[in-house]
């Protein structure tokens, strides 16, 4: 090759300019078309082949490609802490829906049965543009993604413990044949067989089906078919008793009036059973029966009156007492007519006895705009509903209170707080920079995912390689308490006192110091999770949220127009709406 390129370079320092652009015309002529054209035609293609090459080198890599739809909505050039969020969001609407072909169906939250969206690999489902693909001219238009189904991991003990509910829950015993009473009459049922499911089944079930994002899935679980122990054939030796019982007459006297229910009522009261050894028994239905006494009840009781309890800041401080009432000692009457039905004892009418009802107690409480009405608010609230809250002043009154606040939970999203803690502390030790390559991008967006679009992987790929242990010991050093781990079996745990020590320290610099401060502040303020604090609160609002299962938390700091205050919401089967409510009513008894 060396050689032919010396003898084309020789021979062409031999000809002239003009030589040598004459012989470039002819080459040109011989490979394009004659006509003008269809020259034309071929250098519109190559230039726009060209032009295409060059946008689709220029695409963002971070950008969901042109053709993208997450569940038929359109996601094409969407930012990825704007997919993220549409992720989440379907994420939280999905359902499955468990069925046990010819029997029960039961439905659930994805999130109960212990699921996680692997919202990063979704993301880059929906962003993959290969680099060798950008050169292929149009390239940038064959690129079509969608995503319906959601890509989801299980933490196994809470996937287990679900299971093993779900199981009861869609199991259910076979149905002995019946002999009936309806309309005065013994109506016969045939028996039916049951069907049992075992926690492995569901387990399995869950774990291998294809769920849609966003949508309620159908499961199929299968189950093992019981039969019946007894059929019609063993009632012959209760209907003469049924029958006998049917022909008794009922009349009771309550209060000087008669009361006499017709055969047809009287006949629902009763109900054949087929005993542990195989017996078929006749009985008395005793709920049904003392649904019957409540209904006389109704027309010959005297209503008690209500006690009416005052509580101010958690002490009572008034009470007005209601009457006491008379109402039909329902459980003799009940024994009674059962007594007479199956057997036929008694006197007929039946006597009813009275028995004593006393008042409804009502509680009316009321929080003062005190430190120790905030205090009873959260006492309170700490006692009737599954939340843990920490409140504390930084300026003003520097009112403290709280309720539940050391208990440790699960921390959802909360615990990134701490590996961003970490992470600020490498960079000071020169260990780790903004810049340095992390998964598929950089430390920096590393740390917007995390805090922004609150995401796992990268929170994940850090604590994994930096250990749970020294995760702790770390957090442990900076003075926060036991009740904040990384090595709980089920799940990342800490407390409300804890998230409400970080956030003091994040709003003094005193836990975490400029520039990372600074940094995370503005993550804290732009992420797309505001349901809770900031909707309830009047003033600017800096908070991390943490969403896992059924629990749902919020820690913030807040700049209200009348002072500043740190609270953090860690909540269990409630919601954002309620973390908003709570937050409101604090603020009404801090700044009335």
């Amino acid at each position: 090759m060396r050689v032919g390129k010396k003898r084309i370079t020789k021979k062409l320092s031999g000809l002239s300019n003009v030589t040598i652009i004459l012989l470039g015309r002819q080459y040109y002529q011989a490979l394009m078309p004659v006509k003008k054209s269809h020259r034309t035609a071929v250098w519109m293609a190559f230039l726009l082949s060209a032009a295409m090459i060059a946008g689709q080198m220029l695409y963002p890599p971070d950008k969901a490609v042109l053709f993208a739809w997450v569940n038929e909505r359109p996601v094409g050039l969407h930012a990825h802490d704007d997919v993220a969020k549409l992720l989440t969001e379907q994420f939280d609407k999905t359902k499955i829906k468990l069925v046990v072909d010819g029997g029960k169906s039961v439905e659930y939250s994805l999130k109960a049965a212990g699921a996680e969206p692997n919202t990063e690999r979704m993301i880059a489902e929906l962003s993959d543009y290969p680099f060798w693909q950008r050169f292929i001219p149009f390239s940038l238009l064959w690129q079509v993604r969608q995503v319906s189904e959601v890509d989801v991991y299980y933490t196994d003990p809470v996937l287990q413990q679900f299971s093993k509910k779900r199981s009861q829950d869609l199991s259910f015993a076979a149905a002995n044949a019946r002999l009936a009473i309806k309309d005065g009459n013994l109506v016969a049922t045939r028996e039916k067989s049951g069907k049992i499911v075992t926690s492995e089944q569901v387990y399995k079930a869950l774990a291998e089906a294809p769920l849609q994002l966003g949508e309620s899935t159908v499961i199929t679980v299968q189950a093992k078919q019981v039969q019946a122990e007894h059929s019609m054939a063993e009632f012959a030796q209760v209907k003469t008793q049924a029958e006998a019982a049917l022909a008794r007459k009922v009349t009771i006297k309550a209060d000087g009036r008669i009361f006499t229910p017709d055969t047809a009522e009287a006949a629902t009261w009763l109900v054949l059973d087929t005993a542990a050894d195989g017996a078929v028994t006749l009985r008395a239905d005793m709920p049904r029966i003392e649904a019957y006494v409540a209904t006389i009840n109704k027309q010959v009781e005297t209503p008690a009156g209500q006690t009416n309890i005052t509580i101010v800041d958690g002490r009572e401080t008034g009470r007005t007492e209601g009457e006491a009432g008379r109402a039909i000692d329902a459980g003799n009457l009940a024994n009674q007519l059962a007594a007479f039905l199956l057997e036929g004892k008694g006197a007929n009418p039946l006597a009813v006895q009275f028995t004593a009802v006393p008042p409804s107690v009502i509680f009316n409480s009321r929080y003062t705009a005190t430190q120790e009405g905030l205090q009873a608010y959260l006492n309170d609230l700490g006692r009737n509903k599954n939340v843990r809250v920490m409140m504390q002043q930084l300026d003003g009154g520097r009112w403290a209170a709280s309720t539940r606040a050391t208990e440790s939970t699960p921390s959802g999203s909360t615990y990134k707080l701490y590996v961003a803690l970490m992470l600020f502390d490498k960079m000071k030790k020169g260990e780790v920079t903004w810049n340095d390559p992390m998964l598929d991008t950089t430390v920096s967006t590393c740390f917007d995912r995390m805090t922004i679009a609150s995401t796992n992987p990268c929170a994940e790929k850090w604590v994994a390689e930096w250990s749970p242990e020294t995760l702790n010991g770390f957090i442990y050093a900076h003075g926060f308490s036991g009740g904040t781990t990384f090595t709980h079996s089920l799940a990342k745990h800490t407390t409300a006192a804890d998230l409400t020590k970080y956030m003091i320290g994040l709003n003094d610099g005193s836990v975490v110091t400029e520039p990372y401060r600074s940094r995370l502040l503005h993550s804290l303020s732009v992420h797309p999770y505001r349901y809770g604090i900031p909707t309830g609160s009047k003033g600017k609002v800096w908070d991390k949220v943490g969403f896992l299962w059924d629990y749902i938390h919020d820690t913030a700091i807040v700049q209200h127009p009348r002072g500043t205050y740190i609270l953090t919401i860690m909540t269990k089967g409630q919601s954002y709406a309620a973390i908003a409510n709570i937050t409101r009513e604090i603020e009404k008894i801090m700044y009335p």
